[in-house]
C-alpha cells in the first residue's frame, strides 16, 4: 500500500519546515519514503538558481530521524533503518514528514513524496563494518609535554552525508594517531550506538556529539544524546537550544564562521562556550572565523578557539583527510571523554595543522614552540598585534609578560598561512 504527498513552495516559503502529516494504518512493520523535486541542485551555498529540500520523519512520539537532501529514499523499519534514522516500532496513527525548503528557485519548487506501507520488515541492504584493524602510526612525534591529547572535533559518517561508516572513521582516526575523536553527523545521534559497537585495538576517546545544522548556521555540541531542535533559524530559537544543550552538560561550538562554511547569520546568539576557528585548510577562509573570534575576545568573551577537519570523504584521497587540523586538549593523567571536554571549555587547548604538529603551549610567563623552525611567533593581545619573532629552532622557548587583557599565540609560515593556534591567557580579575 502506498499514498503519494503533492506540494510546492514559493521562495517566500524558502528556509521554513513544514511538517506534512500522514497516517500510518495498524498492521505495518515498515515505512519506505522516496521523494522527489522539481529543478534541483546541490545544497553547496554556492549554487542558486534550483531547488534543494531536506527532508525527515516524526512518529506520533517524536524525532525518528532527517537526511538532509543527501537521501533520495529511507526506510524505518521494527529492526532497522537507513542510517540517519531510527528503527523501532512502527504504531499506527499520525505522522509526518518534515520538509525543508532550503533553497527554492525564482520557479517556485513542486515536490512529491511516495510513502510505502509494508507488513514485512524485510532486511537491510546493507552490512555496517564493526571493527577496527588499523594501527597507530610509527614515528608521530608524543606531545612535548605532559597531559595534552590530539583528536579532531568534527567529522561526518553514512548516518549524515559522508562516505563511510563509523567503523571506517575510527580506522582512520587510530591510523592517523589521534588520541578522541568528536562525532558530529547532521541533526541526529543516531550514530553513537553504531560508535559503541565498533571494537578493536588503540580505539581513540569518542566524544559523542551532534552538528546541528540550521538554515542559518551550524553548531556541535558534544557530550549528549539528546534531540536539539534545529527547526526555528532565528537568534533567539537557536539561543534557546544552546542553553538547553548546555544546562544538559553538552559542551557548545559555533561551526565555521566564514562564508560558505556554511556562515553563521545569528549575531546575537548566547550560550555558546567554544568557536570552530579552524576548519579544514587553514586558507579555506578561516581569516574571517578569526578575526570573528577576535572580536569576542576584545568584547571580554571567555570563548574558546577548536579546531575540525570537518571530513565527510575519506574514500577521497583528495578530499578530507581527519586531524586536519588538529586540535589538542590539556587533560593531565585523566584521559576521558569528559576530561577533553572540560579542557576545550576552559580553553586548555591549541590548534595545529595536522597531527604531527607544530605544537604550540603558551602560559602567563612562557611560549614553547615545537616542530616550526623557520616559521614566526605572533602574540596578540586586546590590543593587536604585540611582537612577531622568527622561530629559532625545532624546539624553542620564550618569556612572555601578560600587560593586557588577555594574551595569546599563533605560529605563521613566511607566507602568513596558520600552523599553530592557542586558546588566550586572561589576566586574573
Amino acid at each position: 500500500m502506498s499514498i503519494v504527498l503533492r506540494g510546492a513552495f514559493a521562495i517566500a516559503d524558502e528556509r521554513r519546515y513544514s511538517l506534512i502529516p500522514f497516517t500510518v494504518p495498524s498492521g505495518v512493520r515498515s515505512i519506505h519514503v522516496a521523494y522527489t523535486y522539481s529543478h534541483r541542485i546541490a545544497s553547496d551555498p554556492r549554487l542558486r538558481d534550483g531547488n534543494t529540500l531536506d527532508i525527515g520523519l516524526f512518529d506520533p512520539n517524536g524525532f525518528r530521524g532527517w537526511s538532509g537532501s543527501h537521501k533520495d529514499a529511507f526506510t524505518v523499519a521494527e529492526t532497522w533503518a537507513t542510517p540517519a534514522y531510527v528503527a523501532g516500532p512502527i504504531v499506527d496513527g499520525t505522522w509526518s514528514i518534515l520538509i525543508g525548503p532550503y533553497k527554492v528557485s525564482p520557479r517556485g519548487c513542486e515536490y512529491e513524496v511516495r510513502i510505502t506501507f509494508s507488513a514485512d520488515p524485510g532486511l537491510p541492504p546493507f552490512t555496517e563494518p564493526d571493527r577496527v584493524y588499523a594501527s597507530p602510526p610509527r614515528g608521530l612525534a608524543l606531545a612535548a609535554e605532559a597531559g595534552w591529547l590530539r583528536g579532531d572535533l568534527h567529522c561526518h559518517t553514512r548516518y549524515s552525508d559522508g562516505d563511510s561508516w563509523p567503523a571506517d572513521m575510527l580506522s582512520s582516526a587510530v591510523a592517523r594517531g589521534l588520541d578522541f575523536l568528536g562525532v558530529t553527523d547532521h541533526n541526529q545521534t543516531g550514530h553513537h550506538a553504531a560508535y559503541a559497537q565498533v571494537q578493536g585495538s588503540h580505539l581513540p576517546l569518542v566524544l559523542p556529539g551532534v552538528e546541528v545544522t540550521t538554515y542559518g548556521g551550524h553548531w556541535n555540541a558534544w557530550g549528549t544524546d539528546k534531540f536539539l531542535d534545529f527547526r526555528e533559524p532565528t537568534s533567539a530559537a537557536v539561543s534557546q537550544v544552546m542553553q538547553a544543550a548546555a544546562a544538559n552538560r553538552a559542551l557548545v561550538s559555533v561551526n565555521h564562521p566564514k562564508p560558505f562554511g556554511p556562515p553563521w547569520e545569528y549575531p546575537d546568539a548566547a550560550g555558546f562556550h567554544c568557536i570552530e576557528v579552524w576548519n579544514g585548510g587553514w586558507p579555506e577562509q578561516n581569516e574571517v572565523s578569526l578575526a570573528w573570534w577576535d572580536t569576542l575576545l576584545r568584547a571580554g568573551r571567555r570563548i574558546a578557539a577548536v579546531g575540525g577537519s570537518d571530513t565527510h570523504r575519506l574514500k577521497d584521497l583528495a578530499g578530507d583527510r581527519l586531524g586536519r587540523p588538529t586540535t589538542w586538549a590539556h587533560v593531565g593523567s585523566d584521559r576521558s571523554a569528559s576530561a577533553v571536554l572540560s579542557a576545550l571549555h576552559t580553553g586548555r587547548a591549541f590548534v595545529s595543522r595536522d597531527v604531527d604538529g607544530p605544537q604550540l603551549y603558551l602560559s602567563r610567563d612562557r611560549v614553547r614552540v615545537v616542530d616550526a623552525p623557520g616559521a614566526h611567533l605572533h602574540l596578540v593581545t586586546d590590543q593587536g598585534l604585540a611582537r612577531s619573532v622568527p622561530v629559532p629552532s625545532a624546539d624553542w622557548t620564550t618569556s612572555v609578560a601578560l600587560e593586557a587583557e588577555y594574551l595569546r599565540a599563533e605560529v605563521r609560515d613566511n607566507s602568513g598561512e596558520m600552523l599553530a593556534l592557542s586558546n588566550p591567557v586572561w589576566r586574573v580579575m
